[in-house]
């Protein structure tokens, strides 16, 4: 393999660990904060409460943020940014729908499969 080709390969593994860090950490976020999570305000000052799943979620995001920034600067930000964005959509979706048991309708999973197709198709020859 050719030193373009690897780079290729590490940076579309690094997007994909991002990808998955992000979706991941929010699912968590959301799953912590449904859990034992509050802020409260009164007279003499606030408190919090954190669930654990809420720190891990937290920290999975921050570790995707950084990720991103590495993966980020090797790639064209014209196919990282819609790449990323689109797989992070897709991937919060099937995660709530999965781990949330959140309800999607007809048309939202017709919409995901549209923006993934978009996503491809967007890419198409992009890596030359």
């Amino acid at each position: 393999m050719e030193k373009k080709e690897r780079k290729m390969v590490s940076m579309l593994l690094g997007l994909l660990l991002y990808v998955c860090l992000s979706a991941t950490g929010l699912t968590l976020i959301k799953l912590g904060l449904n859990r034992n999570s509050s802020l409260m305000i009164n007279g003499s000052g606030f408190s919090l409460q954190f669930s654990w799943l809420l720190i891990v979620g937290m920290c999975l995001y921050v570790l995707s943020f950084l990720t991103s920034l590495i993966v980020m600067k090797g790639m064209n930000l014209n196919i990282y940014y819609p790449l990323s964005a689109g797989l992070i959509y897709v991937l919060v979706g099937v995660l709530s729908i999965i781990v949330l048991k959140e309800k999607v309708s007809v048309w939202q999973l017709v919409g995901m499969v549209i923006i993934f197709a978009g996503i491809i198709v967007m890419n198409l020859g992009k890596g030359n």
